[in-house]
């Protein structure tokens, strides 16, 4: 501590010299005059390099400063002094007179100077009601601004002016509770075609027939379709023709000899049996005239039989063209209070193993449908900042996973069982996320795409597939084309609440029908006259559900 009891000439002077500064609301107003008894401590806060002017009721003889290194006194006469704001901290002044009775007890916080950023802000943002406190090197914030705009101002200038973002503390509230609806369009345009055309020819020569071995010439082509997999379906034409004759089930061989029977000579060789005319004649009883024959026809038996075809020729013609179209639309709207987030999904979730420890399976699940998710910050009347995550997801056999099966075999290598393996289908997505800035009211595309993919592949016999115009019979053709147009559109609205009275919704009037009705009309639900009562006054200028302004 030190005891001061005179000023000296450097004090005097810099108090003189700080005497000019602007004088601050709480740091340059003079102290009122204390009391002798009961002596109490008052506080005074004061700006770093400011100072304060201290008014005693009596002559003081002695000052007494907890810690110099903070705060510093200075007595100009007797009864009046200087209090000066060295360092930031707290500390203890007394003012003690000739008989050693406290005068004055000072409890003295030395803090940032905040009367220059106040000015500032006043000026740079008119419509903030904010105060500022300095502790130690911070500032405290607080008091109310209109909307999130104004705050972010008031914060920026804040820790501008005091250095870093670190060193400010925001504490004011917005009065405006606004709430945000975004309506949010998801529209899709997707058009396929395949085509397919496809030609495969065989033919065949059995050109040996005789023993010991029967030997010939197979030709076939089979060109297939690899964009797509397989055919696809649509129109197959079958051509075919062939050459046949009947080869006996069995033959005959003499004893001891390598040589085929020949059937017509040996009766019964290879099941086979000729039995020849017989022709028998009767006497006529009348002189003159001639005997009445008749002849029995000769047979010839075969044994069993296939038919065999010596040579053969086909063709296959596989023709298709497929044309697709898809129109997916999903309007999802959801509301939410300005500086919080939402989230909303229509759709579903399913089921996909995860491996754990210990060779165990667990099941998560995957959502999948209509998503959408965004925070609104509203910074003026007329300014709406978003963060939007919109999703349109369904599952898809397109990106499935499909395990292999597992195969058991005992000791013997035999298959015992098969396990079949899992499969895992997959999701075809569309997301966008963003952050944007808009008006109420307007609309702005969020996210759009056009993509043309184009495949096609052609198989055949090299060489032949490439000759003009026959070359059709000795290739294949497989033709995919996709187009795919997205556009995704966003809208946000300020809203307020209404009553129920005023809102609709699509269940409104609506009564299933009658058994009779039902069964003997085929009505799914009763026919009534609407309410002239049922609908909100006015005209819809936005979706049903909130009042827009």
């Amino acid at each position: 501590m030190s005891n001061k009891s005179k000023p000296s000439i450097i004090a005097i002077a810099f108090v003189m010299a700080i005497g000019a500064l602007p004088v601050s609301l709480r740091a340059q107003s003079a102290v009122p005059s204390a009391a002798s008894h009961p002596i109490a401590s008052q506080r005074l806060i004061l700006p770093k390099g400011k100072s304060a002017i201290i008014d005693l009721p009596v002559e003081a003889r002695d000052v007494v400063v907890a810690d110099p290194r903070i705060a510093d006194a200075v007595m100009r006469t007797a009864r009046r002094g200087f209090i000066i704001g060295s360092e930031l901290g707290e500390t203890n002044v007394y003012f003690i007179d000739a008989a050693g009775r406290q005068i004055l007890s000072l409890e003295v916080r030395v803090a940032r100077d905040t009367s220059e950023l106040d000015a500032l802000v006043s000026r740079l943002v008119p419509e903030a009601r904010v105060t500022f406190d300095a502790v130690g090197d911070s500032i405290i914030l607080n008091g109310e601004v209109p909307n999130a705009g104004v705050s972010d101002r008031v914060l920026q200038v804040a820790r501008q002016y005091a250095g870093g973002p670190d060193k400010v503390l925001n504490m004011m509230t917005i009065r405006s509770g606004d709430q945000v609806m975004l309506q949010v369009r998801v529209i899709e345009m997707q058009r396929t075609v395949i085509k397919q055309l496809g030609v495969n020819m065989n033919g065949n020569n059995l050109l040996n027939q005789l023993l010991p071995e029967d030997w010939g010439l197979n030709v076939a082509t089979a060109n297939g379709f690899s964009v797509n997999g397989s055919f696809l379906g649509g129109t197959t034409v079958d051509a075919n023709w062939a050459k046949n004759f009947i080869r006996p089930s069995g033959y005959t061989f003499g004893s001891g000899q390598a040589a085929l029977l020949n059937p017509s000579l040996f009766t019964g060789a290879a099941g086979y049996n000729y039995v020849a005319p017989v022709t028998t004649c009767v006497a006529s009883t009348i002189a003159g005239n001639p005997d009445t024959c008749n002849t029995t026809p000769g047979s010839t038996t075969y044994g069993p039989g296939t038919i065999t075809a010596s040579e053969g020729a086909g063709s296959t013609i596989q023709a298709l063209e497929r044309v697709g179209l898809a129109r997916t639309l999903a309007e999802p709207q959801l509301t939410a209070l300005s500086g919080e987030s939402a989230r909303f999904l229509a759709g579903g979730e399913f089921p996909v193993p995860v491996s754990q420890e210990g060779n165990k399976i667990s099941v998560e699940f995957k959502p999948f449908g209509v998503g959408l998710g965004f925070t609104p910050v509203v910074l003026s009347p007329n300014r709406i900042s978003l963060k939007i995550s919109a999703e349109v997801s369904e599952i898809s056999t397109a990106a499935s996973f499909r395990q292999p099966d597992t195969i058991l075999r005992d000791a013997n290598g035999v298959v015992t069982d098969t396990i079949r393996g899992l499969s895992i289908p997959g999701v075809s997505v569309r997301r966008a996320e963003s952050t944007l800035e808009l008006a109420s009211g307007r609309s702005i595309v969020m996210a759009g795409l056009i993509q043309e993919q184009t495949r096609q592949s052609v198989e055949g016999l090299p060489g032949l597939k490439d000759l003009p115009i026959l070359g059709n019979l000795f290739r294949s053709r497989d033709f995919q084309n996709s187009e795919t147009e997205l556009v995704i559109i966003i809208t946000p609205y300020l809203v307020q609440s209404t009553t129920m009275a005023q809102l609709q919704t699509p269940a409104d009037g609506y009564n299933p029908a009658s058994d009779p009705s039902a069964i003997m009309l085929g009505r799914l639900n009763r026919i009534v006259r609407p309410s002239s009562t049922s609908a909100p006054e006015g005209r819809y200028q936005a979706p049903i559900g909130h009042a827009i302004r």
